[in-house]
């Protein structure tokens, strides 16, 4: 029911919205993958959840890279850090995002140093005297381009007099109708229609410093920021596949048979979303597990009283889980970051660390899965069908590099209306 505004943000040009909630601590409802420490590198919006404040903005779509929020520059930063970042709460969210290129522009002869950014859109309220006032602003097309554009602004007209429009400013909605493939006349229309104020939504260019281009699949942002944080400085080779480390632990707990573990989990084979391991997401205090305090939040139950948990679905891992006498057994992988707690805690500002320990469940990054053990990866097949001349349309990085060697392949982004995102399974 939310209005779909996507088609505002254009695809490889480096655009800035702002986003305005009511409640500056309601969460954005996104899921991000991504960060330094990660085969992406970037901060990548990888789900868009219904109802939360990104979803009614209407603008973003997954695949969306972050490279700033209100002023901070989270283009190479940790993904933890990025997540604090994302947290803190505020009236008026600015996010500087890059939709990758959908296809690689084959009718630009010009140099990539003459690439120019978009900067952030803005709203501009023309007031006319009487109905049939022109506002003296001519406007034209682009060959190169889809839309209108401001040819020039005539001397002593309105919007010469406002001030705010320039020549070569895009426009992108009108009176609240979509533009941005609009044509003059139509665009003349609207503006007539109006008795009293006309409403633009415009878009100004700037030529900055391009971002590179990815091959074939788009853009890749690699541009020489000043660092965010101190971890930036650390060996860019490190991968996270080895920034976790997992320890396999036997914990042997006794309880009344009437009581629960005190325990709550999650994941599980046939997940909505992708099959995870048993994991725990909260322990409850004064519980059985509590008291013991061996077994934590974040541990990977494998076994339960000699009966293997790998692969099951999280109904069968409760029932299992409950259906126990007074002694139970539980083999379980606590996965550690390899990073001390005091490096967290200093690059992340007072603010992030408060909102994140005021969650009472917690919740895995996609991190944490790139260090499980081999045997406790879920994998699938999954069949991509096109036509002879289409793209299967998905992005990779990874492979051989001469200074870190092999690397597994992951998936960077996915273009909308291919195979790949039609099927919806890959991310």
């Amino acid at each position: 029911g939310f209005p779909r505004l996507y088609h505002l943000i254009p695809d490889g040009e480096i655009t800035c919205i702002k986003i305005s909630r009511t409640d500056p601590h309601e969460n954005l409802a996104i899921r991000i993958v991504g960060g330094s420490e990660t085969p992406l590198v970037h901060i990548i919006i990888q789900h868009i959840y219904r109802d939360g404040v990104i979803a009614r903005d209407g603008r973003l779509l997954p695949g969306d890279m972050i490279l700033k929020v209100n002023g901070m520059d989270i283009k190479n930063v940790p993904h933890n850090y990025a997540l604090s970042i994302l947290k803190q709460p505020c009236h008026v969210l600015r996010l500087t995002v890059l939709r990758e290129q959908r296809y690689r522009c084959r009718n630009s002869g010009a140099p990539l140093d003459a690439h120019c950014n978009r900067d952030d859109s803005f709203h501009v309220v023309l007031n006319k005297s009487s109905p049939d006032e022109q506002l003296g602003i001519k406007l034209v097309r682009k060959a190169d381009e889809p839309g209108v554009f401001i040819f020039n602004l005539l001397e002593g007209g309105v919007a010469a007099r406002d001030g705010q429009l320039q020549e070569n400013d895009r426009v992108l909605a009108i009176n609240g109708h979509d533009h941005r493939y609009g044509s003059p006349e139509s665009a003349a229309q609207l503006i007539q229609a109006s008795d009293k104020q006309v409403h633009f939504i415009v878009s100004r260019q700037t030529r900055q410093q391009p971002p590179d281009i990815l091959q074939e699949t788009g853009w890749s942002y690699n541009g020489s920021s000043p660092q965010a944080c101190p971890s930036e400085r650390t060996n860019p080779s490190k991968s996270t596949l080895h920034a976790v480390t997992c320890h396999e632990k036997v914990v042997s707990v006794r309880k009344d048979h009437t009581e629960s573990l005190g325990m709550t989990v999650a994941g599980g084979a046939s997940n909505r979303e992708w099959d995870l391991p048993i994991y725990v997401i909260s322990v409850e205090p004064g519980g059985v597990i509590s008291r013991d305090s061996r077994i934590k939040t974040g541990d990977i139950l494998l076994n339960v009283n000699g009966i293997d948990l790998t692969g099951v679905s999280r109904s069968e891992a409760v029932a299992l889980l409950k259906n126990t006498n007074s002694s139970v057994v539980l083999k379980a992988l606590e996965m550690r970051a390899c990073e001390a707690q005091e490096e967290r805690e200093r690059l992340q500002p007072p603010e992030a660390l408060q909102v994140t320990s005021e969650s009472s469940e917690w919740s895995p990054s996609w991190v944490m899965w790139l260090g499980l053990p081999r045997y406790l990866y879920s994998c699938k097949e999954i069949i991509l069908r096109r036509n002879t001349s289409g793209s299967l349309g998905f992005s990779i990085v990874g492979g051989y590099e001469e200074h870190t060697g092999n690397k597994p392949f992951f998936i960077k982004s996915i273009v909308g209306g291919t195979p790949a995102y039609n099927d919806g399974r890959i991310r």
